[in-house]
């Protein structure tokens, strides 16, 4: 998995029908479907209003899954136009760089927090339990404003509602529930004492056009949550992962840590924890790269190939920490463009600095083929990754 072909990492997809530009599949919930697979064809439908993901959660829709989507109508990221923009609006003027920023030395802080802990500990160690689950964890918590200390109840409820097997639809229904409770109680109390922090600060909004209710802002505080911790902490395990297959990768970084930056970029393009986009229904008779799209199709977009496209990426097929102007898609492009991705690059590029920084001979503990993968969830990583140094 550290190097993966489109043919190997297209997860909802389990027939490819016809090869091209767009191609035509079928999803895992049997319906059949479109996959776009290059880059100027995928910021075209991440761009076009004629693809919504409003109309994916009504009841009767094509779905993705042989269960029901993740999310839910009130939450941003199933949204569309007037009410995504008015949504986003509010939410993208309260995270901000600035924001962001302010969270730097208290994510610099944690990632030397847990790598002492490493050192403490000794090795061999599984660096997505000391490092890649709890880092992006600590940091969701604190923008958010909810307890820590309530994070395992989180990850049962997160593994669970992102699963497509493995679990059953009572155990999903019922997590989804728990969280969705846990949420509606947190918001409400942050209307009666109001913190620093994210919710708190949406909660206030004093413009009557852009007041988000109470719904909106539970369903708002799910999908951060989730997004928020679940794709860093896979691409974190992910990236250091096709590090330590590959050592001079690894060791290159350890020369040269002013390549951290640009190494992020070239892992996020190479190795997404998302490789297809949520798909979205054709409200209409559209065309994507020249590909009819009949009204009602289903249609999803792989940043896996995109981001491997030759029109777009010299020699795209190679890890290059030289290269310029990496303008993959792995944080989607157009109106849902990921808000969370300044805090998702500040976090693993202080993470993945912090280990070439203070471990210069950090390797795999076990053989790659001995590392097992999460393959019945949504968002792809290793589901632990043992290393020595």
């Amino acid at each position: 998995m550290s190097d993966t072909t489109a043919a190997e990492a297209l997860p909802l997809i389990t027939e490819v029908r016809e090869v091209g530009p767009v191609m035509r599949v079928r999803m895992m919930s049997g319906d059949p479907g479109y996959l776009v697979t290059r880059c100027e064809e995928a910021q075209q439908f991440f761009s076009d209003p004629a693809f919504s993901r409003a109309a994916v959660m009504r009841p009767g829709a094509p779905r993705e899954l042989a269960r029901k989507q993740v999310g839910s109508g009130s939450s941003l990221f199933n949204m569309d136009p007037p009410e995504h923009t008015r949504l986003r609006r509010v939410v993208a003027r309260e995270f901000t760089r600035r924001r962001v920023q302010g969270l730097a030395e208290e994510i610099a802080a944690a990632v030397d927090g847990l790598l002492d802990r490493m050192v403490e500990t000794g090795p061999p160690v599984d660096l997505v339990q000391v490092l890649c689950t709890p880092l992006p964890l600590t940091e969701i918590c604190r923008l958010l404003g909810v307890p820590y200390e309530d994070h395992a109840s989180f990850r049962e409820w997160v593994e669970a509602i992102m699963s497509w097997t493995g679990r059953s639809q009572e155990e999903v229904g019922r997590c989804r529930r728990e969280l969705h409770a846990y949420l509606t109680d947190m918001v409400a109390a942050k209307r009666a004492e109001p913190g620093d922090d994210l919710l708190s600060a949406l909660l206030v909004v004093r413009d009557q056009e852009d007041r988000i209710t109470e719904p909106e802002l539970v369903g708002l505080g799910i999908a951060l949550l989730i997004a928020g911790h679940e794709t860093t902490l896979n691409q974190l395990g992910g990236s250091v992962h096709a590090l330590l297959v590959e050592p001079e990768r690894y060791a290159r970084l350890v020369r040269d840590p002013s390549l951290v930056p640009s190494a992020v970029e070239e892992l996020l393009r190479l190795i997404p924890a998302v490789s297809v986009s949520s798909p979205r229904m054709a409200l209409r008779d559209a065309e994507i790269g020249g590909v009819p799209i009949p009204a009602g199709s289903m249609v999803a977009a792989s940043s896996i190939t995109a981001n491997r496209d030759p029109a777009v990426f010299d020699d795209p097929e190679t890890m290059d920490f030289g290269r310029v102007d990496n303008r993959h898609i792995t944080f989607g492009h157009g109106p849902h463009f990921c808000l969370g991705s300044q805090l998702a690059r500040t976090e693993l590029r202080t993470a993945l600095g912090g280990l070439v920084r203070r471990f210069p001979g950090l390797r795999l503990a076990v053989d790659p083929a001995e590392v097992r993968w999460r393959t019945n969830q949504l968002i792809q990583g290793p589901v632990e990754l043992p290393v020595t140094w």
